[in-house]
């Protein structure tokens, strides 16, 4: 008898049970292999040890879940989610959700039969306030929204200046949306590389050259090219402008992805820093950063680092292209540049060891730099000793067993004043729970923002929750609950709501 799907089933949880019978087929688990026998035509006949040593892709896994419910394909389960969620859902969640799943099949569908959502086809349904045409990804997307009506030229409504579709198209669909009448303005001009089009923008009008565009960026952030950046900066471009909502020069924003146009940037003399230096593996730049202030050592992505003058700006572009907290270290690390991490080392106090070590997960330098300071976590900065919970808000499971394990506080008050607890619980993250469990943490305190317990912030993430897709928001509830949480209120997604009622929650 094949299995029966709840009365609304999600399609996300579906995928997710696809995700998790892959793992436990990866671990060798007997029961997975029986249901892909049983479930899949193509491993019917196949043992079990050569099931589990052949690879096996999502898709299939799709499958063995779709036919577990009675459905032929994983496109017929898909079909029949979407229909029961266009028969009961709520019209207006489905549209931003088919939306934001990229599902054009469904978007058109609802728009069929929900008629009335073409007047809303131009609002806000993306972050920061983004009409759909502005997030589209794909032909498809674009076509139903055109022809529901909506303006390929509208822009998010974004306090610090908003963005169109070409100032995030990829260049296919950015010159479809061109052919479909999309206008290139001195922004998407130099992002897209078209250099006629951005002479004679700015042989028109030469203030254009420093004009503010999507998060008060001028062109020479949105650079796509070298040749872009020269032409820019050879008609008068501010080269160390700082855009409205993360306050960040054009060569902040290139570090990851355009380092070339960075390098060329530095050339013609930009403002620098140790992490720009680090990820652009400038060992001259490095060392003179060193050399001029040693402190720059203990740089992090931060606001400490990097203070934003307007109160409701964004905080520095690094926490987006590079890491919230990240250091040079990490950096040097992530972009292969040996010779630099031996260097940023050899400069470090033992402080910035220790925390480089744990952050890098290398037990072995976090033990010989204690074993050479035995009192340095006792001396610690109150920025250091707060690193268990920056850790944990980066989901970072390695960095924060080796703190704890370090003797830094499980108590300690990171963002919007959580605990490394707080963190855990928020991303679904259960064998982070566990781990920081077996240092008694306090169960029942309050962050400072939200005035929320732990086990409260896990009950929230499970729906809007940055991990909500992934994480193992139901384990996680159950680990804080046996340690001893106390359960206030329910609430959460369907699966957490279960745990919660075995408990005792009120339904």
């Amino acid at each position: 008898m094949p299995k029966l799907l709840p009365p609304r089933p999600n399609l996300e949880q579906l995928r997710k049970q696809a995700k998790d019978l892959r793992k436990s087929l990866k671990s060798g688990d007997p029961e997975a292999i029986k249901r892909i026998q049983e479930n899949h035509p193509r491993w019917a006949k196949v043992s079990g040890s050569d099931i589990r040593d052949t690879p096996f892709s999502l898709s299939e896994a799709q499958l063995v879940i779709a036919r577990e419910y009675g459905f032929a394909s994983w496109p017929k389960l898909k079909a029949h989610v979407d229909s029961v969620a266009l028969e009961r859902g709520d019209p207006l969640e489905l549209f931003k959700k088919a939306f934001a799943e990229h599902d054009a099949v469904l978007f058109r569908k609802l728009l069929e039969r929900h008629p009335e959502l073409k007047a809303k086809i131009n609002e806000p349904v993306a972050a920061f306030d983004a009409p759909a045409i502005t997030c589209v990804h794909s032909r498809e997307m674009l076509d139903v929204l055109l022809e529901a009506g909506a303006d390929i030229n509208a822009r998010s409504r974004w306090w610090a200046g908003g963005f169109g579709l070409l100032h995030g198209a990829n260049p296919e669909l950015a010159a479809y949306a061109i052919e479909r009448g999309a206008m290139v303005d001195v922004h998407a001009a130099a992002r897209l590389g078209m250099m006629e089009k951005l002479r004679e923008l700015i042989s028109a009008d030469p203030g254009l050259v420093n004009a503010r565009g999507g998060d008060g960026q001028t062109p020479l952030h949105f650079a796509g090219t070298v040749e872009v950046a020269e032409y820019l900066l050879n008609h008068g471009a501010d080269l160390d402008a700082r855009d409205v909502d993360h306050e960040s020069t054009p060569a902040q924003y290139m570090v990851r992805d355009r380092q070339e146009i960075a390098r060329r940037l530095i050339k013609r003399g930009c403002k620098t820093d140790l992490l720009m230096a680090t990820a652009l593996g400038d060992e001259d730049l490095v060392r003179k950063h060193l050399d001029t202030d040693p402190d720059c050592i203990r740089m992090r992505v931060s606001d400490e680092f990097f203070p934003m003058v307007n109160d409701r700006a964004g905080g520095t572009i690094y926490q987006w292209t590079l890491g919230w907290h990240v250091s040079a270290h990490d950096l040097a690390k992530e972009f292969g540049h040996e010779h630099i991490f031996q260097l940023l080392m050899q400069r470090s106090p033992a402080d910035v060891k220790l925390l480089a070590a744990c952050w890098l997960d290398d037990a072995a330098a976090a033990n010989s730099v204690l074993a050479e300071h035995p009192n340095l976590v006792a001396t610690l900065l109150d920025a250091y000793r707060r690193q268990p919970a920056h850790a944990a808000r980066n989901n970072n499971l390695a960095a924060v067993r080796l703190m704890l394990a370090a003797g830094l506080p499980v108590d300690a008050r990171g963002q919007h004043g959580a605990t490394p607890l707080h963190w855990a619980a928020y991303h679904g993250n259960a064998a982070m729970t566990e781990v920081i469990l077996r240092y008694n943490p306090p169960l029942e305190c309050l962050d400072s923002d939200f005035e929320g317990t732990p086990l409260g912030w896990a009950i929230h993430g499970s729906e809007h929750g940055w991990y909500c897709r992934t994480g193992n928001y139901p384990a996680t509830v159950e680990t804080l609950l046996k340690a001893g949480a106390k359960l206030k209120k329910g609430g959460g997604t369907d699966a957490v709501k279960e745990v919660l009622r075995r408990y005792g929650a009120e339904e």
